[in-house]
């Protein structure tokens, strides 16, 4: 299957008993070996995470993005660079049970999920307390429009393995020559478009069509400020008036659990991307998150900032004014993030 081709992922939902281990994992972005592949050839040490599931008889949710149809092009590939690791998923698949929810990156998924034997679906239940879902749902940007993402990030993984440099948010994490002059150049489009905006609404013009742009550009900024996806506010709205006290996402990447209101908690299982190796626990009682690697477990210490609401009101440019040190340096990859944008201590 190339990934070119955009089939539309169903909405099919899933219930598994909740009183059973489950380990849940997302965002493993398997690639097809290449140097742009930011699982960065974590097999064995994936295996060994199945290995522990498989020892412990517990069922494992795959949260979605773990095939990056985007950066590797078709599942053959995939397969080939990490044949070992789908063949111990296919194992575990067979003896303790594989749920699957597609993301963003893989609802191409679906079409391989008899060679797999996973159970595909786009949400799950976990009892009656628990709902997991990919995250995507929950991305503004992202989510209402899956079909026009698909393609630019395609182009983006294009982009990426032709100049051999991640291009990534945020900067301090990928502070390349590459990501900096992406930065620089963006920086010069949010400025223009600014302007453009602006000349429009003093024309009299109430709604431009320089008003998408601006709502990119704010995007691109919360990334920035420590709210992958923006998709805090969006889980904030949601779970306090749902059935469920636990909501379940990957896709931003950023691991640990916060409570959204009482008696409702936000999870998110973190990735397996470059140095990451975050999973969640649900022991039919309660969550914890941690990392395989390093043996860290997140609480949430990297969603205060989020939910304290201090960086609400900064612009692009407003970061961009505070980080930008000249000849395509900035503050926050040569001296670190500042001050009041590091997340509290666990």
């Amino acid at each position: 299957m190339f990934s070119w081709a955009r089939p539309t992922p169903l909405e099919v939902t899933r219930k598994i008993r909740g009183d059973q281990r489950v380990y849940l994992v997302s965002d493993l972005h398997l690639g097809d070996g290449t140097r742009s592949d930011a699982f960065l050839g974590k097999d064995k040490e994936l295996i060994r995470f199945l290995d522990r599931v498989r020892d412990e008889g517990a069922h494992l949710v795959i949260a979605g993005d773990a095939i990056d149809f985007h950066q590797a092009f078709a599942m053959n590939r995939v397969i080939k660079a990490h044949a070992r690791l789908i063949g111990e998923l296919s194992r575990l698949a067979e003896t303790n049970g594989v749920t699957y929810l597609w993301g963003n990156h893989d609802y191409d998924i679906s079409l391989f999920k008899d060679m797999l034997r996973f159970d595909v679906c786009s949400s799950l239940e976990i009892g009656d307390e628990v709902l997991v879902q990919h995250g995507y749902q929950y991305d503004p940007f992202i989510g209402p429009n899956l079909d026009q993402t698909h393609i630019a990030t395609v182009v983006h993984h294009l982009v990426e393995r032709v100049l051999d440099s991640w291009i990534r948010l945020p900067l301090e994490n990928f502070y390349t020559l590459a990501n900096r002059i992406a930065f620089w150049t963006f920086h010069k489009f949010a400025l223009a478009w600014g302007a453009a905006h602006h000349l429009l609404l003093r024309a009299g013009v109430s709604d431009p069509p320089t008003a998408k742009t601006q709502a990119a550009i704010h995007y691109w900024t919360q990334n920035e400020l420590g709210d992958p996806g923006c998709m805090v506010q969006y889980i904030q709205a949601f779970l306090p008036t749902s059935p469920y006290k636990y909501l379940v996402c990957g896709h931003s990447h950023l691991p640990g659990q916060m409570e959204v209101a009482p008696g409702r908690t936000y999870v998110n299982t973190g990735s397996w991307t470059f140095n990451s190796a975050q999973y969640a626990l649900w022991d039919g009682e309660r969550f914890t998150v941690r990392d395989w690697i390093r043996d860290r477990e997140y609480g949430d210490a990297a969603y205060r900032p989020i939910l304290s609401g201090r960086f609400s009101h900064m612009s692009f440019d407003a970061w961009w004014r505070e980080n930008y040190l000249g000849w395509l340096r900035f503050r926050a990859g040569e001296v670190g993030r500042l001050p009041s944008l590091s997340p509290p201590g666990p």
